[in-house]
C-alpha cells in the first residue's frame, strides 16, 4: 500500500498487546498508545514525533496537530532551538498526559548543564523532564551526566539517558556512572539495524532517529518492503515501523505533515510472521547512512 492509499482507508490507531508489554496511554480522544517500561520503571510511549527541523509557527501547528492525532511523546533537543514553540503548544494539555524528551547539544562543563536544564524546563514551560538525554558521546559526558544525575535526585527529570553512543562507548559510560541510562537514541532503520549495540545494552532501551533513512526512496522502494504492504494492507512506512516496534525499539518517526502523523501511529493493529521478520533482519547492511555518525 502506497501512502496516498492510506488517506482513503479509514484507518483507527489501536493499541494492542505486544512483547513491549501491556500498558497504554490513553489520549483524550479515547485512541490508546503502547507503552514501554525504562529499567528505573518510567512508562514511555513506545512512539513519539521527532522534531528535528520543526521551527516556529510549524512547530506549534505541527504539535497541536500531533497532539489531536493522539501523540504524547515529544522529543526535541537544545540545538533544534524549538523547546520554547514546543512548551507553547503543548501547554494546555494535561502534564500527566505528557512525555517530554530533550538532549544536551554541547560539550558542557557540571555548572553548563545545569544551566541548560533548568533553560529545558523554562521553555518547555514545565516542573519536569520526562526523559533528558545527552546528545552525543561527548569528551566531558561524565560531567553532564553528574548535573543530570542531581536533578534527577531533585526530581527535575524522569528519567536520563544518552543519545549517538556506539557499543564500546555505551560499555565505558556505564562503568562510569551511577545511575544506569535507560535510553539511547541513535540512528536505527533497516538497513542499521544496531545489532551489535542491542545485545550490548542489556538494561537500555535504543531509541530509533531517523527509522526512513531521512525520506530515502530505496527504503520505501525495497521489494521485500513492497510485498509485505501489500500482503498486510499497509504501507511500506508502516511495515518499516512494525518491524522496528517488534524488534523492541522505541520510534520517535518526524513529520511536520498531520497525514503522516497518523499513518506512523498504525502500527499496532498487525502482527508482522515470524518469517517476514527473519526477512527484514537480513536486510540489516550494518554502516551509517549519515557521514557524522559513527
Amino acid at each position: 500500500m502506497k501512502r496516498r492509499d492510506f488517506l482513503k482507508k479509514s484507518a483507527k490507531f489501536a493499541g494492542v498487546l505486544s512483547v513491549l508489554g501491556t500498558h497504554t496511554l490513553f489520549a483524550e480522544n479515547g485512541e490508546k498508545m503502547q507503552m514501554m517500561t525504562l529499567n528505573n520503571g518510567v512508562k514511555m510511549p513506545a512512539l513519539g514525533l521527532g522534531t528535528y527541523a520543526l521551527r516556529g509557527k510549524e512547530c506549534e501547528r505541527a504539535i497541536k496537530d500531533a497532539l489531536e492525532c493522539g501523540y504524547r511523546l515529544f522529543d526535541t533537543a537544545q540545538m533544534y532551538a524549538n523547546q520554547r514553540e514546543i512548551g507553547n503548544a503543548i501547554k494546555q494539555m494535561p502534564r500527566k498526559e505528557l512525555f517530554l524528551e530533550t538532549k544536551i547539544s554541547q560539550n558542557a562543563s557540571f555548572s553548563e548543564a545545569k544551566n541548560i536544564i533548568h533553560r529545558a524546563l523554562d521553555e518547555l514551560q514545565t516542573d519536569y523532564l520526562d526523559l533528558l538525554l545527552i546528545h552525543d558521546n561527548y569528551s566531558r559526558s561524565k560531567e553532564i551526566y553528574e548535573a543530570m544525575q542531581e536533578a534527577y535526585k531533585q526530581g527535575l527529570i524522569k528519567a536520563l539517558g544518552i543519545s549517538n553512543f556506539n557499543a564500546n562507548a555505551y560499555a565505558l559510560f556505564i562503568k562510569e556512572v551511577e545511575i544506569m541510562p535507560t535510553i539511547n537514541q541513535c540512528q536505527t532503520h533497516l538497513f542499521y539495524q544496531q545489532k551489535a549495540l542491542r545485545a550490548a545494552m542489556k538494561e537500555t532501551i535504543l531509541q530509533s532517529w531517523s527509522p526512513f533513512i531521512a525520506g530515502r526512496k530505496e527504503v520505501f522502494e525495497n521489494d521485500l518492503v513492497q510485498n509485505l504492504s501489500k500482503k498486510y494492507g499497509k504501507t511500506p512506512a508502516q511495515i518499516i515501523l512494525r518491524f522496528l516496534n517488534e524488534e523492541n525499539i522505541a520510534l520517535i518517526p518526524k513529520t511536520s505533515r498531520k497525514e503522516r502523523m497518523k499513518e506512523n501511529l498504525d502500527i499496532f493493529d498487525f502482527t508482522l510472521e515470524t518469517q517476514d521478520r527473519e526477512n527484514l533482519r537480513k536486510l540489516d547492511q550494518n554502516k551509517s547512512y549519515f557521514s557524522w555518525v559513527d
